[in-house]
């Protein structure tokens, strides 16, 4: 098996496992077995810190496959297994207390103001993950400082060769991040790269942050809505978050075939500045550092895969044209999610275990 399937069959399962328990939770009450919102804080609290526990020790497994295990079994660089716990656990901590921040501020407003006021609460703390993916996944993970590089782009330096930098921070004055690590592997086709995020990172960007906020406040309102699901304390929260995982789910799906234009128009943007061949070689340099895989099938890629495969861009070069297309609207959700107790958030092929892009997801 190759290390591309390895990993989907990684993050299959660990998505499935999310699912499972997510349904059994609902279907079997689950709530029951939690404070009522009438139950102390000490109570409260308790409740919610073992909810988060048991998605730590849970995830955990397939943390291990996916952050060490498979990368050394295909010959990837890995860390040794204490700096990947040190590294791990930095990540799962600084998660956690997002989550929790969350949860508490919409009990708060939920029983000041109600369930539309949690839900407002809810979409700041999306909102504010979105834009300020660069400082919260410093927080997360051990990357460099960002450090000015060529046409305006900011470098970083990461462990983890699928670190991929970003688009980050407000529309208008969004900064276009990038592993520090290309500029030497590409060379002078470093700078292909850089046109073709630049190129997206204005209204295409905007648009994108537009459509994950939306899909993930939408989510939040049909969590909170539906039977069980509130925001007057822990038992009604933890029920909302497990329906919310499941519409986490449902994008996994949906929003992948969102994304994958905005990754043709990238690449044809950068053809129109750049010899198409040396684009070429950019896209096939760069899907070697991630999961090797230039050609899958049709099936597998509209399922899984926000990012077309390399041979297929390659193929589209002369046909798809430059334009504005929501930039990664699937892999900008799925941070947003832990506004609302989303489980999906880090359980998906590409960042399973490698919390320095658990923040940022791999983009193109």
């Amino acid at each position: 098996m190759t290390y591309a399937r390895a990993r989907l069959l990684v993050g299959i399962t660990g998505v499935g496992t999310w699912v499972v328990i997510a349904a059994l939770f609902l279907a079997l009450d689950g709530a029951s077995l939690l404070p009522g919102p009438d139950a102390a804080f000490g109570m409260q609290a308790g409740a919610l810190a073992a909810v988060i526990g048991i998605y730590v020790v849970v995830s955990l497994p397939f943390d291990l496959l996916g952050g060490l295990v498979l990368p050394g079994r295909h010959g990837r660089a890995v860390p040794s297994a204490s700096s990947w716990l040190a590294g791990w656990a930095r990540g799962v901590v600084v998660q956690a207390i997002v989550m929790a921040a969350a949860v508490g501020l919409m009990i708060w407003a939920g029983r000041g103001a109600g369930d539309g006021a949690a839900l407002g609460v809810a979409a700041l703390i999306a909102l504010a993950i979105g834009l300020g993916r660069l400082p919260l996944a410093r927080a997360v993970a051990h990357l460099g400082p960002p450090v000015a590089g060529p046409h305006g782009a900011t470098t970083m330096t990461a462990g983890d060769v699928g670190f991929t930098g970003a688009i980050t921070g407000i529309p208008g004055r969004s900064r276009v991040v990038m592993p520090e690590a290309w500029q030497r592997q590409l060379g002078n086709l470093f700078d292909i790269e850089v046109a073709r995020r630049r190129a997206m990172a204005g209204a295409s960007y905007a648009l994108g942050i537009a459509l994950a906020l939306a899909w993930t406040v939408g989510g939040v309102a049909l969590a909170l809505a539906l039977p069980g699901g509130g925001a007057d304390g822990v038992a009604a929260i933890v029920t909302a978050g497990a329906w919310f995982t499941l519409w986490s789910f449902a994008g996994l799906l949906i929003l992948p075939s969102v994304s994958r234009p905005a990754v043709m128009a990238a690449d044809a943007a950068a053809a129109g500045s750049f010899p198409q061949a040396d684009v070429a070689t950019v896209i096939r340099d760069l899907d070697r550092l991630q999961d090797d895989e230039p050609e899958r099938s049709g099936s597998v890629e509209v399922i899984f895969h926000p990012i077309p495969g390399a041979e297929r861009r390659i193929q589209r070069l002369g046909e798809s044209t430059p334009g504005v297309r929501p930039w990664h609207v699937a892999r900008l959700a799925l941070p947003m999610s832990w506004c609302c107790l989303g489980l999906m958030g880090r359980a998906v092929h590409c960042n399973a275990g490698r919390p320095e892009l658990w923040v940022m997801l791999p983009a193109d």
